[in-house]
C-alpha cells in the first residue's frame, strides 16, 4: 500500500519562530509562554529551521495518533489483501501456513513485543 498522496509541510507564523539563543538563554520567558498558546515552535539557527518544539501534551497526542494510524494501516493492508484474494478466488492462508512457509519460529513470535501466543 504505498501512499500516492503528497503531504504538505505544516505552516507556521513568525510568532512560532524562536532562535537557538532564545532557547538557550530565555526558555522560561520566551519559549514556555508560546508553548502554552501555539501548537509547536520552530527553532531557527540563522535562516535555517533546525528543530520543532512541542509541549509534552501535544507530543503525547501526536504519539497516540501515530500509533492509531499505524494500527489502521495494518488493518487496511490486511483488508486489501483479503479483498484481492477473494477477487482472484485464491484461498486464504492460515497463520500456521504463513509461519511454516516463512520459517518463522515460535521463539521469533514470542520475541515480538506485540504478539501473544496461546499454548
Amino acid at each position: 500500500m504505498g501512499g500516492g498522496q503528497s503531504v504538505e509541510k505544516p505552516l507556521f507564523s513568525s510568532n512560532q519562530i524562536i532562535s537557538v539563543s532564545d532557547v538557550q538563554r530565555k526558555w522560561r520567558s520566551v519559549v514556555e509562554p508560546k508553548l502554552d498558546e501555539l501548537p509547536f515552535l520552530m527553532m531557527f539557527s540563522g535562516s535555517e529551521p533546525k528543530a520543532t518544539i512541542l509541549s509534552y501534551k501535544n507530543f503525547e497526542e501526536l504519539w497516540l495518533k501515530v500509533h492509531e494510524v499505524s494500527e489502521l494501516q495494518i488493518k487496511l493492508e490486511l483488508l486489501s489483501r483479503v479483498i484481492e484474494t477473494e477477487k482472484n478466488e485464491k484461498p486464504l492462508l492460515s497463520l500456521e501456513e504463513v509461519v511454516s512457509k516463512t520459517g518463522i519460529t515460535a521463539q521469533d513470535l514470542e520475541g515480538a513485543p506485540d504478539v501473544e501466543l496461546d499454548n
